[in-house]
Formats: C-alpha cells, structure tokens, sequence
C-alpha cells in the first residue's frame, strides 16, 4: 500500500484525482445517501470517495483495510458491462482489495441491510485478508479467454492493431505518450494519443483479448480526457494477468506534419517505461502518403502496430 493516498501510478495519479473531483461533484442519489453513513469515519473506517486505485476510481475506498464498496446504476447490467465489472473486480482482487458491490436499489431500498454488510465485512476483515480472495466470475460468453498457445512457434503471438483521429485545432498533440508543439491536436473522448491506441489493439488482440473500445470504451466518464499511457499501462497489466509479456512492438504513424523523427527516440522510451521493457523492444517508424488521402490532407492520423508477446516465465 502507497501512503500519501498515491494509490495508483504516480505519473498518472493527478490525472485520475481531476476526473475524481468531478464525478464527486456529480453524485447519485444512491452515492449520495451511502456517502452520508461512510463519511467522518462514522462506520468505524475511514472512507474516501472516488479514490484512484490500481488505475480505476471506485465509488468508496477504506484505504487502511483495503475494502471498496461500488454502487451500480442500471447500465452495469446492460450489454458486456456485467463481464468489464467481473474482469474490474477481479484486478482490484488480485491487488490486495476487497470489493463490495450494491445497486442503487439496494442502498435506496435496503440501506440497514447494505450498512450491515459493510460493518460485518469490516469486522471480519483480518480473516477475509488471510483468506484468498475471490475471483469474480466472468460470463462463459465472454471472449476474453485467451486462445490456448500453440503452433510452431510454441510460446509466442501476434497481433496488429490500427488507429485513426480527426485533426482540429484547439487540442494538444499527443504521440506516443509525448506532447508535441503542433498547431493542431487530435479529436477523440481521451487524449487521442493515436500511436498508443494501435499498439494496444495489437497487444490486446495478440493475446485474444478483445480490442480498446471494449476494455475502455468511448462512453465511460472514467475515460473522458484520461492520458492514454493509463490505457497502455493497465493494457500491459492486462496480459500478465493472463500469462503474457510484451515481447516487440513495430509501429508507423502516418502523418504529413508535423515531421515526427525527431520525436521517435523520446516516443520509445516513453513507451518503454510505461511498458516495462527496453527501448531497443519498441520501433517507431514515421512516413507520410504523399499528400494523398486524409492524411495527406492534413486532416488526421493514422498509426499501424504489430506486437508480438510471448508465455511469462514460471
């Protein structure tokens, strides 16, 4: 555990704590009235609300016995949601929390029942943490399961991932996890780093794990504005959960201007730090269409990836 409530990466912690502020400002009803029991330690912890952990910003956190409480609203249970909050619940698991989970009709409804809950988990929290967590369940239609290893090559994936923003102005050009002094930026719900996002569809799709619109999907206030190297991050985390590390990436950016070689040496390392691999494991390679297409145009980016991962070590 991280004092100084740096409770998840520090390069991407203030990032998370801006978007905190605002769903804080931004509560349910059901948010509301759990807030109004949880907070002043009146429960006998020590709650905070939407607290950055492990890359996420759960509802409630008691960061001293490492519990979370989630209050869920009607579109948790719609679509692929169910399986995103099984695969979420069970990181937070696997990094030492426990997770407590509630609808709004619960807490609305029933709140004697849901603050008995709380209080007898907090009670039991020294046998709960001897314990092995849980791991939640993932919906058997999910299709996340990674394929199983096989073939020639024995230990060893590929994947290609692809991606594509508009250019406007008023925005900050983000490439490769880097600012670049441009006088335009590119448009999309996070920071539109374009050169991220095609090498995580690749690590992701490597490894059968669905593509980034899945994991962090276009439509969650949690990724509204977020640094893509939180995405890339939690990407990589993503894989080792599941027995796989990045081997090599190779990756070109298509754009007219601005002229990014001279970019690519701080691209790889910036890359290579939030992955976790040497810079010599990331090629960047930058061309142009020759003024044809939207590229071309100066309209947007685009960026191609191919990864390769491989079987971790036991």
């Amino acid at each position: 555990m991280r004092y100084k409530y740096e409770t998840t990466d520090a390069s991407t912690y203030q990032l998370l704590i801006d978007k905190a502020c605002e769903m804080r400002r931004n509560p349910t009803e059901a948010e509301k009235l759990m807030w109004n029991y949880l907070s002043g330690n009146k429960i006998g912890a020590h709650f905070r609300r939407q607290h950055p952990i492990c890359g996420y910003i759960p509802d409630f956190v008691a960061l001293k016995e490492q519990l979370i409480i989630e209050i869920d609203g009607g579109y948790h249970f719609e679509g692929e949601q169910p399986e995103k909050d099984a695969e979420r619940t069970r990181y937070l698991n696997q990094s030492g929390f426990i997770v407590l989970r509630f609808t709004n009709e619960e807490v609305l409804a029933n709140t004697d029942e849901v603050l008995q809950e709380i209080q007898e988990t907090l009670e039991n929290i020294e046998n709960y943490k001897k314990q092995t967590l849980p791991v939640a369940p993932v919906s058997q239609k999910s299709n996340q399961t990674p394929l199983p290893w096989g073939g020639a090559g024995g230990g060893s994936r590929i994947g290609m991932g692809f991606d594509v923003h508009q250019l406007v102005p008023d925005r900050d050009l983000w490439l490769g996890g880097i600012k670049i002094e441009h006088e335009l930026g590119l448009l999309g719900h996070s920071d539109a780093d374009v050169l991220i996002h095609a090498v995580c569809d690749a690590l992701l799709g490597a490894a059968n794990l669905r593509d980034i619109g899945y994991h962090f999907p276009d439509t969650s206030a949690e990724t509204l504005n977020i640094d893509s190297k939180v995405i890339l991050r939690k990407t990589v985390a993503l894989l080792r959960e599941h027995g796989y590390e990045v081997g090599n990436v190779d990756a070109t950016v298509c754009a007219e201007r601005p002229k990014l070689n001279p970019h690519i040496p701080a691209m790889q390392a910036c890359m290579a730090d939030v992955m976790g691999v040497s810079p010599g494991s990331i090629s960047i390679k930058a061309t142009t269409t020759e003024r044809l297409g939207f590229t071309g145009r100066e309209e947007g980016i685009a960026a191609y990836a191919v990864a390769l991962i491989v079987l971790a070590a036991d």
